[in-house]
């Protein structure tokens, strides 16, 4: 066995090998009890459409905004921004002692350049590596998901390293099609992907996180920050030192192995980790192949800072997707048309530093070079079929005859779809911070530039396949190229532009009173050229200056209250500019036709709240941290993917205006022996316009398949309430036991956006965990997830039960299940 976990540690060496992973294979089904949730009552019955109240007009809100030429797809990549967040040295020890408490106000100096965290109007959350080691993940969404207010995760993709985060209601997603609101960064770097802002997840070693912060609303983060933007901090020389080994295997065949070492000598100090991680899924042909790397070379000197850092990773997953409720009722490991596979490749380098010019001012800067590529196979179903007019060809949905010839008997026809994505870019950012005061009154001024480039080189085709009784999608070796169907060959180069200029101001007014005031400049330039023909090439530009401005009060040493106002937007990603004709609809993530632009989103978010923190001692002396506020963002021109009367295809639109507000309150206690938090969010998320949007498989859709969404309906797959409560408790000085447990509220249906259909139902999920310390280098530990074995669903959407013929559905919903009771055990040391 440790020869087996020895060698997945030696693979994570070869993290960015190209080298052939295991072929997927369809196992033999096995009936499972039926599951809890989603037996849900049958349907009601049809009944009439709502009536469209009056149909808003848009307007567009940014103060500017420029858009030129085109009768194609925009596309746009996001920039590094760099907002500086203050790291404390560590030893990481093989067993962690309670540290600082994530989830609620700190008294540290913390991020935006240094800042007391007391006058940042905002709330901000913080999970460090101790709390990644607390919780005993491998993958950081878990641990935003299990720890921080508002967070919540839905397993859209059918894999849970492709997870979507959902902060405030607003996504950071691998899954392309998702409206992307969350700005993601890891050290200083945007790693939201050029192509589609998608956040892969998968490709960031966890091990390597020194600690990660989630900010609100804040136009300094730059685009795509309408709900806020989360800071990955990674581990260097200076902050982490010595040598780690770490293995661990368990239920559905995971087995994983990752090292760590670090070390300082002098002014210098390097950093290295690596992961591999295997794990069969507990569904059918949903396997994971991670392979992942981080370095940094780091030099330090009285005035000066610099750090050079590598990134590299090379992970395959058998993404296997939403499946209908009644095939999820007979085997919950049930997958509907496969095979649905990712593979993720990336390599990245970027050179950081600080340079004290004076005592009061310094200079920060990053320049970096990223390459992403994905390959993605998608078994669908298809709308191609016997003319049964003698012609010997198949016909489309629209009954037009095409090329393809009906060569197939009685078989029931589907499509493969690969996409091929390689995104390459390359920028940099500057930036100063002045801490000179102004009239004897403290002051720090941030003010910075960037520059973004990213070439993307995006190819897609579709091919005829048959769909075999075990739904698997085999090939027939025809590419489908159709024109006249939408649906042909697509190869699009796009080049993106960014630039930004932005200035944040931090004044004490008085010694309780402080004031912060900023702005952003956004300039986004987009050529997209189409390698086929002309229909994607467009030219476009995107302009917008956000402010944002806030105060805070210390009413006590120890309390606070804070308000503040932000503005943020985002221009379309060019899958959505690519896709937004409801006439032309696509096959989303795969094909990209000629169509009208769409207009940029503009959020516009208020807060105010109160956090505090006091000395007690349960256990001897500790600290309680304490939050609450309340929030509320306002969208103009939201963006939204609707599905098409066509099955199988969608489109984007402009879906008028939407709101999403509520409330956030957490607590968290920290001595020598206990750690323990609670947090509470309730997340309020609406339509406020009048809108008639398509969901062909609705029952309660029109004669059209159109829905009618009226002001006050909640936006799907966002759930309402969230509490989560956990705790680490040293027995003895060797021995820790830890529990965490989330209870998340209902949601609705993708597809479902006038909220008449069951609800996807709430659910509570308790995960357990307990280390011992055999002696000061070795320490062996164990896991439970999901302990109560829950079966329950975090996505829904809808889908055509009529798709495959030789399958009797008739509930057109179709859900992404969670994994069920998982345990695992594993050894670590350090030297």
């Amino acid at each position: 066995m440790f020869r087996r976990y020895g060698a997945l540690a030696l693979a994570a060496l070869l993290c960015a090998s190209t080298s052939s992973l295991p072929a997927l294979r369809v196992e033999a089904q096995q009936a499972l009890p039926e599951i809890e949730i989603v037996s849900p009552s049958p349907l009601p019955a049809r009944r009439a459409a709502r009536p469209v109240r009056s149909v808003t007009e848009t307007s567009v809100a940014p103060r500017r905004e420029v858009v030129r030429a085109a009768r194609g797809p925009r596309a746009r990549i996001a920039r590094p921004g760099r907002i500086r967040v203050a790291r404390r040295a560590q030893t990481a020890p093989v067993v962690a002692s309670p540290g600082e408490p994530s989830g609620t106000p700190a008294t540290e100096a913390a991020p935006t350049g240094g800042i007391d965290r007391a006058k940042i109007p905002a709330n901000v959350q913080i999970v460090t590596s101790q709390d990644i080691e607390r919780t005993g993940t491998s993958n950081l969404v878990d641990v935003l998901d299990r720890r921080l207010s508002s967070v919540s995760v839905t397993d859209t993709a059918g894999n849970p390293f492709q997870a979507t985060v959902t902060y405030r209601g607003f996504a950071a997603s691998p899954v392309p099609g998702t409206p992307q609101g969350l700005a993601v960064y890891q050290n200083g770097i945007r790693i939201n992907e050029a192509f589609g802002d998608v956040v892969n997840w998968d490709l960031i070693p966890t091990i390597a996180i020194d600690r990660t912060v989630v900010f609100t609303n804040n136009p300094v983060f730059g685009l795509n920050a309408l709900g806020g933007a989360i800071s990955i901090e990674m581990k260097n020389g200076f902050t982490w030192q010595g040598t780690e080994f770490d293995l661990r295997g368990g239920s559905r065949s995971r087995a994983q192995g990752s090292v760590q070492a670090g070390q300082q000598a002098g002014n210098f100090a390097t950093y290295l980790a690596m992961e591999g991680i295997d794990d069969r899924g507990f569904r059918k042909v949903s396997p994971s192949y991670v392979r992942r790397l981080y370095g940094d070379l780091g030099y330090r000197a009285e005035d000066v800072e610099l750090h050079l850092n590598i990134g590299s990773a090379s992970n395959f997953f058998g993404a296997t997707a939403p499946v209908p409720i009644q095939l999820l009722q007979q085997d919950y490991s049930a997958v509907y048309t496969n095979p649905q596979t990712s593979r993720n490749v990336l390599g990245q380098i970027a050179l950081n530093g600080t340079y004290n010019i004076a005592p009061t001012l310094a200079l920060q800067g990053n320049i970096y070079f990223r390459g992403f590529s994905q390959n993605h196979l998608d078994g669908n179903t298809t709308d191609f079929a016997p003319c049964n007019d003698g012609s010997g060809v198949l016909c489309d949905a629209a009954g037009n005859q095409t090329s393809l010839p009906d060569a197939f008997g009685a078989a029931t026809l589907g499509s493969l779809d690969r996409t091929f994505t390689r995104s390459r870019r390359a920028g940099g950012t500057l930036q100063a911070t002045s801490s000179d005061k102004i009239a004897d009154h403290a002051n720090q001024l941030i003010f910075g530039v960037s520059y973004d480039r990213g070439w993307t080189q995006f190819n897609a085709v579709s091919e005829l396949g048959i769909i075999q009784p075990n739904l698997v999608v085999s090939s027939t070796g025809l590419v489908i190229n159709e024109p006249n169907s939408d649906i042909s060959p697509v190869s699009l180069r796009a080049i993106n532009t960014y630039y930004g200029a932005y200035a944040l101001d931090t004044f004490d007014i008085t010694p309780a009173l402080t004031l912060t005031a900023g702005a952003r400049y956004n300039l986004a330039k987009i050529d997209l050229h189409d390698q086929i023909g002309t229909a994607l090439t467009s030219y476009a530009t995107y302009a917008r200056l956000n402010p944002v401005t806030g105060l805070t009060f210390k009413i006590l040493p120890n309390l606070s209250i804070y308000g503040g106002y932000s503005e943020a937007n985002r221009a379309p990603t060019p899958l959505e500019n690519g896709c937004a004709d409801r006439n032309q609809p696509c096959l989303i993530d795969n094909f990209l036709v000629a169509d009208p632009p769409l207009k940029q989103v503009v959020s516009r978010t208020v807060e105010a709240g109160i956090r505090g923190n006091f000395d007690v001692s349960f256990f001897g002396p500790g600290k309680i941290n304490w939050n609450a506020g309340v929030f509320r963002t306002y969208n103009k021109d939201d963006i939204l993917n609707v599905p098409s009367t066509i099955a199988g295809r969608g489109f984007f639109e402009n879906a008028g205006d939407t709101r999403r507000q509520g409330i956030e309150a957490g607590i968290s206690y920290t001595d020598a022996k206990l750690s323990a938090y609670a947090n509470y969010s309730l997340v309020d998320a609406t339509f406020r316009s009048n809108i008639q949007l398509a969901s062909p498989f609705n029952p309660f859709a029109d004669a059209n398949g159109n829905i009618n969404v009226v002001p006050g309906d909640r936006i799907p797959s966002i759930p309402r309430h969230r509490f989560k409560i956990g705790a680490d408790y040293f027995i003895t000085d060797k021995w820790k036991i830890g529990a965490d447990a989330s209870f998340v509220g209902s949601s609705y249906l993708r597809g479902d956006e006038t909220n008449v259909l069951p609800r996807i139902p709430a659910y509570q999920v308790v995960n357990l965990r307990t280390s011992y310390q055999i002696d000061k280098n070795v320490q062996v530990y164990a896991q439970a997830e999901n302990v109560l074995n829950r079966h329950y669903v975090t996505f829904g959407t809808l889908f055509d039960t009529q798709a495959i013929g030789f399958l009797p559905l008739t509930d057109p919903r179709t859900v992404s299940p969670a994994a069920p009771l998982g345990v695992y055990a594993g050894l670590r040391a350090k030297f």
